[in-house]
């Protein structure tokens, strides 16, 4: 077989995987669709802070839906002092280094991993996702995978772990997952 029809194999291959994936009901998209936050009802919180994030950012009230919605540092802190479950989307050894006192890890790459940790939380629980920051979309990916696993209070603290640390809120190290 010569390097021709080699070529025409893969070509033919690649037209038909992607006519195949056209037609999928649940398709894999080509192009990743941007992921816009809805921010906590507390709008004038999320107005008043917005400025700092990026502008592509929709900030609008969700009263109705269950989505995750974002939230800001101040909202995450009164959550913090409400004994609301925090989870870290980070990889453990960062978690290990320091997190938000009382928070669980949750790696959003090995979220398959803690099926036995999600067991114990039941779906009626209020939870806020956090990562690095703004710069970091982990939290935004584990809140929608909470979602998907039918979590009905899901919050993504957009600010995460460096807005937290900045303001010297409660921060601890090590892993005690109890």
């Amino acid at each position: 077989m010569d390097f021709k029809s080699v070529f025409y194999i893969v070509i033919v291959s690649c037209i038909i995987g992607l006519f195949a994936n056209y037609l999928n009901p649940e398709a894999i998209p080509l192009i990743k669709k941007e992921r816009k936050l809805v921010w906590d009802s507390d709008s004038s919180i999320a107005k008043s802070n917005s400025e700092n994030y990026e502008s592509t950012l929709t900030i609008k009230p969700n009263t109705e839906s269950r989505e995750p919605v974002a939230i800001t540092l101040k909202q995450a802190y009164k959550l913090y002092n409400e004994k609301v479950l925090f989870l870290d989307a980070r990889d453990l050894p960062e978690f290990e280094i320091s997190h938000i006192k009382g928070a669980v890890s949750l790696p959003y790459y090995d979220f398959d991993k803690y099926k036995s940790l999600l067991d114990t939380i039941p779906l009626t629980t209020p939870l806020v996702a956090y990562c690095d920051g703004k710069d970091c979309d982990l939290s935004i990916m584990l809140s929608d995978k909470l979602y998907e696993k039918e979590y009905g209070k899901v919050y993504i603290f957009y600010g995460g772990w460096v807005d937290w640390q900045s303001a010297n809120y409660p921060v601890e190290s090590g892993y005690d997952q109890n």
